[in-house]
């Protein structure tokens, strides 16, 4: 087994802190995402703020379903997720802007989207490696 199956690169981590491309996602056919990992260092340290700002306002008490989900959300729209390619409204592309990316990802309405970019973040987050060996090769 190589070592790199089970220790991230320099490179990967790299990958995982800025982001990349994803796409192939699940019901989403020619739907990219330039994502940064669940686990790259801002993602970390903005989850860990809100969920801390969230438990404050708890009076320590743990967090519930909601403001865990809550805090997530935020996180994908003001961190993780970085722009799109090939979404469209009423067949023109649609530009990426984060006011829409929040939009999107915190609102009621936007579940199946949010699932879509926290999906293309664990990709980046387990496969890191193989983007790695993918941008290589381009």
């Amino acid at each position: 087994m190589d070592i790199n199956e089970l220790v991230l690169t320099d490179e990967a981590l790299n990958v995982i802190d800025s982001g990349t491309w994803v796409g192939d996602l699940d019901g989403a056919p020619g739907v990219e995402f330039l994502v940064c990992g669940i686990g790259s260092k801002d993602a970390q340290k903005a989850l860990t703020q809100k969920q801390a700002a969230l438990r404050l306002k708890n009076r320590g008490k743990p967090l519930n379903e909601e403001q865990l989900s809550k805090a997530m959300r935020e996180t994908l729209a003001e961190v993780v997720l970085k722009g799109w390619r090939g979404l469209k409204d009423g067949g023109k592309d649609l530009p990426y802007t984060p006011e829409l990316a929040t939009k999107f990802i915190t609102s009621r309405n936007g579940e199946r989207f949010a699932g879509m970019v926290l999906l293309a973040a664990q990709r980046v987050d387990a496969d890191a490696n193989l983007y790695v060996e993918e941008l290589a090769k381009n």
